[in-house]
């Protein structure tokens, strides 16, 4: 028995035919560095770790540089991003071998030559100092015994008020709350998984039609449940599960709930929370106060939160600090929560300003970037 355990507890968390399954194997995590220290080594696959379940083997930090070390053929700097520091090894790229000198043409460019200088200019941009703030992308490894990156790319950051650190501040808690913190867990009939994501994707739609058609400003989830169109579709998955049923025995079939009992009626009503979720994921639908029974407004009805939004970039880029590149989409929505609503998300946001610059009443600047017209 004493075997059996050690041998469980020596597995991997997860599988490494499964690891494909998880997305965050597949990209490049942002993690604090402080974890990324204390990540489990694959028992298996050299070059795995693990945070909980989700296999690692990419990672993407920013910080400041606390240590440097140049050699001939690679860069070493250590990376603080105030929870821990990490070193990092950067490759320098071979640069071309000298070849003997031809004869250009008059008023001609030696190529090799004019490569070697941008090679030698690109390499300097590399070329980190201490203070530096960079990100750095690349694979986690351990050499004598001792966690580093190696890197695939490195940008110097130029961040004189802090803006991308304290991005990065903001970003982090939610990946750790909507991905890293959550268990990950293989659907156990994927069938079934597919018939009830269609069935949810189907009322999502049915849902938003009926929005758009009947201009609908406001309504409350209890509402939607009791119109016919949309409450046939969050049946079938009952409907389903009784075409199942209907192969017990009927000693069996006694047992099951009928279709007006509540535990049906809660069945439905969660399908219909899960696709109103959706709805609000997408930026369709929004609440002022965050609640299941709470009062849902429809973004593109709410002339309300249009104006105080248009108000707010009309005033704001004008500023001399917005004047040449526009307002930010973190400012507008800070600016809107306080003069709105504090339950205004990103993407509710998002799909107003998309509205907007459609008709031509605001212009983004660049990335998340606008002014009025």
């Amino acid at each position: 028995m004493m075997e059996q355990s050690d041998r469980q507890s020596a597995e991997d968390p997860l599988p490494s035919v499964l690891w494909g399954l998880d997305p965050v194997h597949g990209v490049f995590a942002k993690l604090y560095i402080q974890d990324i220290l204390q990540l489990k080594n694959s028992l298996h696959v050299p070059g795995i770790f693990f945070y909980g379940t989700h296999p690692i083997s990419r990672v993407d930090i920013l910080g400041t540089v606390v240590q440097r070390l140049e050699k001939e053929k690679f860069y070493a700097f250590g990376v603080d991003d105030g929870t821990g520091v990490i070193s990092c090894v950067y490759w320098k790229k071979q640069m071309p071998a000298q070849v003997t000198k031809t004869a250009s043409p008059p008023g001609g460019l030696n190529l090799r030559q004019q490569l070697s200088r941008l090679a030698g200019l690109e390499e300097d941009k590399r070329r980190v100092e201490l203070g530096d703030v960079v990100r750095v992308r690349g694979r986690v490894r351990e050499y004598r015994e001792q966690r580093e990156v190696s890197s695939i790319s490195l940008v110097k950051v130029s961040d004189p008020v802090f803006a991308a650190q304290i991005s990065r501040m903001l970003e982090l808690p939610h990946l750790y709350r909507s991905f890293y913190d959550k268990t990950f867990r293989i659907p156990k009939d994927g069938c079934e998984a597919d018939e009830h994501g269609a069935l949810i994707l189907s009322l999502q739609s049915k849902i938003k039609q009926f929005l758009a058609q009947n201009q609908v400003k406001n309504f409350y989830q209890r509402e939607l449940e009791t119109i016919d169109s949309l409450s046939c579709i969050a049946r079938r998955d009952r409907e389903g599960q009784c075409d199942q049923d209907s192969a017990l025995s009927p000693a069996e079939t006694l047992t099951q709930e009928p279709i007006s009992s509540p535990c049906v009626s809660r069945q439905i009503h969660a399908t219909f929370q899960e696709a109103v979720s959706a709805l609000q994921e997408e930026g369709v639908i929004f609440q002022k106060v965050a609640g299941p029974n709470e009062l849902y407004l429809v973004t593109d009805e709410e002339k309300q939160l249009h104006n105080v939004t248009l108000e707010i970039i009309r005033d704001d880029c004008t500023q001399p600090k917005y004047i040449e590149r526009g307002c930010p989409f973190r400012h507008i929505l800070n600016c809107v929560r306080q003069c709105y609503g504090a339950g205004v998300t990103e993407a509710t946001l998002q799909r107003l300003l998309d509205s907007m610059e459609c008709c031509s009443q605001i212009v983004s600047t660049m990335d998340r970037f606008y002014t009025a017209c």
